[in-house]
């Protein structure tokens, strides 16, 4: 799946898509920061524009299954909304430059079951380490 995708599912709180693709334990951190938010009335409006800088800086073994951790940085749009759509933070002319780390980790073959035809990876842990606005 696109890192853009999969950027705006995590930020819609879109779980059923996420299970497809995250750990439960990155599937339930997205779904409590989702309500929390929602219990405040706010939304994000964000919008990828630019990946960049991808780099893997390590690869390990958990277990019998291999994990690559992988670090990049985005350009997007920042825009937090209230419930009647008014902008709250930023804009749509806001733009930041947002640095992540991403844990990926290869199912087990158990998981994928017989039939796959490639490996399956999924985002064990993921962490933004940084923002900086642009414009």
């Amino acid at each position: 799946m696109e890192v853009f995708k999969l950027e705006y599912i995590m930020f819609q709180g879109d779980s059923e898509t996420l299970k497809k693709h995250c750990s439960t334990e990155v599937i339930e951190r997205c779904k409590s920061e989702h309500r929390a938010y929602q219990s405040q009335g706010i939304f994000f409006d964000n919008k990828i524009l630019h990946i960049s800088d991808v780099e893997v800086r390590e690869t390990k073994m958990m277990g019998s299954t291999p994990i690559i951790i992988v670090a990049f940085q985005t350009q997007q749009v920042y825009c937090v909304r209230d419930a009647n759509g008014s902008i709250r933070e930023g804009g749509k002319d806001t733009i930041h430059t947002v640095y992540y780390a991403w844990a990926m980790q290869m199912l087990d073959p158990e998981e994928v079951g017989e039939g796959a035809l490639h490996a399956i990876w999924r985002i064990r842990e993921m962490q933004q380490f940084g923002v900086q606005a642009l414009i």
